[in-house]
C-alpha cells in the first residue's frame, strides 16, 4: 500500500472511529457488573443452603448419636442402684451379681478392693441379677439396708456369710451392721424395692445375660461385656487400659 492510502487510512480512522463493543460502553460495564453481583449472590445463597442443610443433618445425627448412648448408659446403668467410687468416672462398670452365687462371693473381695484403689476414676455399679432360691430375698435386704444408708456394709455381711446363714438371720445381719431392724423388717416383708430389683433383671435381659457375675464396662461409649469372675490383676489390666 503506498504511503499516501497509508495516511488516507488513518486519517479516516481517526475520522470516522469504529463504534464501541457493547461491553466496553458504561452502560455494558454495569450490566456485567450487576450480572456478576447476581451470581455471586446465588451462588453464595446456594452455599449457604447446602452448608445449613449440613450443619442441621450433623447436629440431627449428633442428636441421635448422644440419644443412643444415653439410652445405653440408662440402660447398662440404671437409675436406683448403690454404686463406689466418683460420680464423674473415667470408667464406669456394672457389675451384674446374686448374693446367692459362689463366684460373686470369690469376686466381691477384689470389686472391693478396686474400688477403693481407682475410687478417683472409676465407678462401680452393684445391680441384682438372681438365679438361686434365695436370691430375691437377699437383693431386697441389701436395698433395705442401703434405705438407711447401709447397702455396702450389707453387702460385705451377705457374701462374708454366703452359705452360712438362713433367711431368718437377715434381722441379726441387720442388727450387727447398726440398722434400725423393725424399719429393716418392715421394709423386708413389704417387698419394698421390688420393682428395682425387676428393673435391674430386665436390663440384664437386655444385655443378654444368662450368668453372675457379669460386667458390663463402659456402657454408653465403647461397651463391652464380661462374663464370669475376673481375677485381680486382670482387672487392673483392664481398668488401666481404659483410662486416659
Amino acid at each position: 500500500m503506498a504511503l499516501q492510502d497509508r495516511i488516507a487510512t488513518l486519517r479516516e480512522q481517526l475520522e470516522h472511529p469504529a463504534p464501541k463493543k457493547w461491553y466496553k460502553k458504561w452502560w455494558g460495564i454495569l450490566f456485567l457488573l450487576c450480572l456478576f453481583l447476581l451470581i455471586s449472590f446465588i451462588v453464595a445463597s446456594a452455599l449457604y443452603v447446602y452448608r445449613t442443610a449440613r450443619d442441621i443433618n450433623l447436629n440431627r445425627s449428633s442428636l441421635e448419636t448422644a440419644q443412643m448412648l444415653q439410652e445405653s448408659k440408662l440402660l447398662s446403668e440404671g437409675q436406683n442402684n448403690y454404686f463406689m467410687g466418683t460420680t464423674t468416672p473415667k470408667v464406669t462398670i456394672v457389675e451384674f451379681a446374686d448374693f446367692a452365687c459362689p463366684y460373686c462371693k470369690d469376686n466381691f473381695p477384689v470389686v472391693r478392693e478396686l474400688g477403693l484403689k481407682y475410687k478417683d476414676d472409676v465407678k462401680i455399679i452393684y445391680r441384682d441379677y438372681l438365679g438361686h432360691d434365695n436370691s430375691l430375698d437377699l437383693a431386697l435386704a441389701a436395698r433395705c439396708a442401703g434405705e438407711q444408708g447401709k447397702f455396702w456394709a450389707m453387702h460385705d455381711k451377705l457374701f462374708t456369710n454366703q452359705g452360712k446363714i438362713a433367711l431368718t438371720d437377715l434381722p441379726l445381719l441387720a442388727q450387727q451392721i447398726g440398722l434400725k431392724v423393725n424399719d429393716f423388717n418392715t421394709c423386708l416383708s413389704s417387698k419394698k424395692y421390688l420393682m428395682h430389683v425387676r428393673e435391674d433383671i430386665n436390663a440384664a435381659e437386655g444385655f443378654d445375660i444368662t450368668k453372675t457375675p457379669t460386667w458390663i464396662i463402659n456402657g454408653n461409649q465403647s461397651s463391652y461385656k464380661i462374663e464370669g469372675a475376673i481375677g485381680r490383676d486382670d482387672f487392673i489390666k483392664i481398668i488401666d487400659s481404659l483410662l486416659p
